[in-house]
């Protein structure tokens, strides 16, 4: 018997349903196994790219506001943010789309 798992999928066969009523995923056939891993390959996958898309947003917008800072400013090499304010704004802007996705 597996004692730690993170999710735990039944099957329903000759035993009856224990397993599978207990479990967080429950398949009639071990066949399914495989359109079940696919699925949430599938998932996780789209999950990942939308959290990159937000990342590279998130470097863009950045580099764009320096962009036109330093551009109004005839090319001053001063940065507009600084490295505290950098750092809040990059994990803010990165936490509350993870938060988004999950909830």
């Amino acid at each position: 018997m597996i004692q730690s798992a993170d999710v735990g999928i039944g099957i329903e066969g000759k035993e009856g349903k224990q397993a599978a009523l207990a479990a967080d995923f429950s398949i009639v056939k071990f066949k399914y196994l495989a359109q079940l891993f696919l699925w949430h390959g599938r998932l996780s996958y789209k999950r990942s790219a939308v959290l990159s898309q937000f990342v590279i947003h998130r470097g863009l917008t950045i580099s764009v506001i320096q962009l036109l800072f330093s551009c109004m400013f005839y090319s001053l090499s001063i940065p507009i943010y600084g490295g505290v304010l950098m750092l809040g704004y990059s994990t803010v802007f990165t936490m509350f789309p993870v938060f988004c996705l999950i909830f």
